[in-house]
């Protein structure tokens, strides 16, 4: 089944599909060229002639030189399919402009392809060089054998190999069948590119999907149309871990539309022949519940348990410094809500899952359906953000069980309420912070940092950057407290502290920032480093004006970033201010509050973001990293943001806020 509705009678499936016709290893494809702007209409579809080569899993090769990088991890927004590509390309020597990117679904032949931690790049960086460079050696041998000259003596460039002499040259597409027939372990040893010489990685490249995006073409999970395909949207339990007593079906079944109620592990859901109707029959649902254990339950009670679990603050002397810091629940909320499209038949399923756990929603959907591994298949549209949410598994386990009872292929959708009211948390916790200091008051070691979390009850899981955000919150926020108490400059009480790479950024962003510039009253800095997984460096700035209100706005963010190699410096500064806008509602607005087993927040109207009015200018600055190998960037922003962001209220204000986020109440003078 074709994921989405096709134009003219061919989908992108099919621009990437080859299809047999004409004897063996002869095939025929039909393709759009998007990278030339050429509209998807029928008279610019260009029949070819191919013998398609795959050099290894990550890509083919075909006859018209077309380069096709296998985007393996989910594309998030974070420009990780791209940046493979990129990786891919480089030491391939190919042309960029014949690049396209096909997005795979789960397929263990492409190892752990779990999209978290930021470490798709930094995990397949060498991967990807090695097996760009082993497909570039098979295709000089193949040139060098037909000139009848040495391999080492040719060269490659933008899709071609150059003979010795200058003057001739092959194009890849030219070499294709012939370096399909070759030995691959001849490549084994193929060299890599000098990083001084790349032409690719490092340099700035438009996200592959970004026209598509701003077109407003069918891209992502939600936008997916199978034939006969039905909508539902489930009922779920208002308290954490109630389940079902009984429901009444008859008033949704009276709705125009209504299909079916079935029953899943989640809930009840309402089947429908559009998202309308589904709704519709929701509200007419009548479902008596079992609120369980947590129906008294609330964040606030949850609190004051951690506190009790942790070590007083009480009792600081001269050499010793305490201070404990609060972060809430907090809510994921990408743009695209959960959804997912399952079509399960007696003996194969087919899912569509904006996931970032490919082969966690394919294991789901096999444990449920029970039906072999290859009879599963799970396809991975570009994903409209995650943030960590949808390494789970439950809205594929959702469809998968709600297309089993009805026997067709459904889209189970979430609303804004949904997503919100059922989401896998950023968990809240209690952090207990404490520095042995000397006999200046100036710490000898970077404190120790204890953070309090609830167990059980509530579900909770990854959330940008995880528990980096809150670690830095309450290390950070810390140190400027020691800074302030020993009367010393919050920059260079970190430089004593921080490791070489740390200072690095410490001082690159002290420097672009105007650390020490005097402000206007009411106006202040903050400064706050952290190293995302200990191997991404980075420091932010933040400059801040209160007022007297107490109403906090930020008109600029500075950060220093240490990231080894760039691949995409675009990318690279879109995900620093992506965070950086992430981390300021968390800092600012967003946080979950829980009062009788309930979640009180039900939409943007009370979970407010970061609004485009409200953004600062972010400037970004990197560390030179030729050479080094990458490291992760997706998360690195988060982190920083909000201990300098607090920092900063009390460079302005004099008032320390030891709590997220920030409220104006919090500073009203």
């Amino acid at each position: 089944m074709e994921s989405e509705p096709q134009k003219n009678g061919v989908t992108r499936r099919e621009f990437f599909r080859i299809a047999g016709r004409a004897g063996v290893g002869l095939v025929v494809s039909i393709y759009v060229p998007e990278w030339l702007g050429v509209e998807s209409t029928a008279p610019n579809l260009i029949p070819r002639l191919e013998t398609p080569w795959q050099p290894s899993i990550y890509a083919t090769l075909d006859s018209t030189d077309v380069l096709t990088v296998k985007a393996f991890r989910s594309e998030l927004g974070q420009g990780t399919s791209t940046a493979l590509a990129m990786v891919f390309a480089e030491e391939m020597d190919a042309d960029w402009s014949t690049v396209r990117i096909e997005h795979v679904g789960a397929n263990r032949a492409y190892g752990d392809q779990m999209t978290v931690g930021s470490r798709s790049i930094e995990r397949y960086y060498d991967p990807l060089r090695k097996a760009g460079a082993a497909a570039r050696q098979l295709l000089v041998i193949a040139a060098a054998q037909r000139w009848s000259v040495e391999p080492g003596s040719c060269r490659t460039e933008q899709s071609a190999v150059i003979h010795p002499d200058g003057k001739q040259m092959l194009s890849y597409g030219q070499l294709v069948s012939d370096a399909s027939q070759l030995d691959p372990a001849k490549a084994s040893s193929a060299p890599l590119k000098d990083p001084a010489s790349f032409k690719i990685i490092g340099t700035p490249r438009t996200l592959y999907h970004a026209p598509s995006m701003v077109r407003g073409e069918p891209l992502y999970a939600i936008d997916v149309r199978v034939p006969g395909m039905l909508y539902a949207v489930v009922a779920r339990c208002p308290v954490f871990g109630g389940k079902v007593v009984s429901f009444d079906g008859s008033k949704a079944s009276a709705v125009p539309g209504v299909r079916r109620i079935v029953q899943i592990d989640s809930g009840v859901a309402v089947v429908a022949d559009n998202t309308w109707a589904a709704l519709r029959g929701r509200a007419a649902l009548q479902v008596t519940w079992d609120e369980g254990a947590l129906a008294s339950s609330s964040s606030a009670s949850i609190r004051e348990g951690l506190i009790k679990s942790a070590p007083s603050v009480d009792g600081a002397d001269a050499q010793t410094f305490k201070a404990a810091y609060d972060i809430p629940y907090l809510a994921h909320a990408p743009m695209e809500p959960m959804n997912c499209t399952a079509d399960v038949r007696r003996d194969r399923c087919e899912v569509w899952a904006p996931t970032q756990a490919a082969q966690a929603a394919k294991q789901a959907a096999q444990t449920l359906t029970r039906l072999p591994d290859d009879a599963v298949i799970v396809h991975v549209p570009i994903v409209g953000g995650g943030f960590g949410r949808r390494s789970g598994t439950d809205f594929v386990r959702d469809a998968v069980q709600v297309s089993q009872q009805v026997g067709a292929p459904v889209q189970v959708l979430w609303t804004r309420d949904d997503d919100l009211q059922h989401d896998a948390y950023h968990p809240l916790s209690y952090n207990y912070v404490e520095s042995k200091l000397n006999d200046a008051s100036v710490p000898t070691a970077l404190p120790t940092n204890r953070s309090f979390t609830q167990r059980g009850g509530v579900p909770t899981g990854s959330w940008r950057s995880v528990n980096n955000f809150t670690d830095a919150y309450a290390r950070e926020s810390f140190l400027d407290e020691v800074a302030a108490r020993s009367k010393l400059d919050p920059l260079a009480l970190r430089l004593k502290l921080m490791p070489a790479q740390g200072q690095q950024v410490l001082q690159l962003v002290a420097d672009k920032a105007g650390w020490g510039k005097p402000l206007p009253e009411g106006q202040g800095r903050g400064i706050a480093y952290w190293a995302l997984w200990g191997t991404t460096h980075v420091a932010e700035v933040v400059q801040v004006a209160v007022a007297a209100d107490g109403t906090v706005r930020v008109p600029r963010v500075v950060c220093a970033v240490d990231c080894g190699q760039v691949i995409n410096p675009d990318t690279l500064a879109q995900q620093i201010e992506g965070g950086i806008i992430f981390a300021l509602t968390a800092a600012l607005k967003a946080s979950i509050t829980i009062d009788k087993g309930r979640v009180q927040q039900r939409s943007f109207a009370d979970h407010s973001l970061i609004n485009i009015a409200e953004a600062p200018a972010v400037e970004v600055y990197t560390i030179p990293g030729t050479g080094r190998p990458p490291t992760g960037i997706g998360e690195a922003g988060v982190p920083p943001l909000a201990p300098a962001l607090a920092n900063a209220v009390f460079a302005a204000t004099g008032i320390r806020v030891r709590h997220l986020p920030i409220r104006p109440e919090d500073l009203r003078r």
